[in-house]
């Protein structure tokens, strides 16, 4: 099950765990731990929608809301994800500088606490997604243009027309997404 779907289903069972604890929690159940919850499902679908594994998103939605550093443990027990996934999304969060790890003095377990900007999710999608996707169809259309030459010249003509337009979409992006970098520092 998708971490998003997990997060859900965890909400659910929050809800029916808390009815057979007492009437009171039934109509309150942990509103922290739901509001994490529920952040761990918007972060997954905008790691999902980036390209990158929902589980990231999870941990990184998790954190957010955590008002207290949480350890590996504490991160697999509230979104019921495998210790593996938690400790290789922890690494890459790490190394996003997205997230950052501390312990206390005399404390074994490493917490993790969540920087609350969206830059570093933002900077790798471009670089690592976006960028070579760019260059990649920059040297397609190039190769596509010369495939159009050889066409009968009505095919032609409407193909450059059409050849054009996308180059100029892809000279539009070229030219706003270093700014965009830019502007992410």
């Amino acid at each position: 099950m998708p971490p998003a779907s997990q997060a859900k289903a965890s909400l659910e069972t929050l809800g029916s765990a808390s009815a057979s604890r007492s009437p009171r929690a039934v109509a309150s159940p942990d509103p922290l731990l739901k509001i994490q919850l529920g952040m761990a499902g918007i972060f997954a679908d905008l790691a999902d929608l980036l390209g990158n594994p929902s589980s990231l998103g999870s941990i990184y939605g998790l954190l957010f809301a955590s008002l207290e550093p949480l350890s590996m443990d504490e991160i697999v027990g509230r979104l019921g994800i495998s210790t593996g996934t938690a400790s290789q999304g922890l690494r890459r969060l790490v190394e996003l500088a997205a997230v950052v790890p501390s312990k206390t003095d005399g404390e074994r377990v490493t917490r993790y606490t969540a920087k609350l900007e969206l830059r570093p999710f933002v900077a790798m999608f471009l670089e690592q997604r976006l960028f070579p996707r760019l260059k990649k169809s920059s040297e397609s259309l190039g190769s596509l243009d010369t495939l159009a030459q050889s066409l009968p010249p009505g095919a032609k003509k409407e193909l450059n027309l059409r050849l054009e337009r996308a180059s100029k979409w892809h000279r539009r992006a070229m030219t706003f997404l270093p700014i965009v970098r830019r502007f992410l520092g």
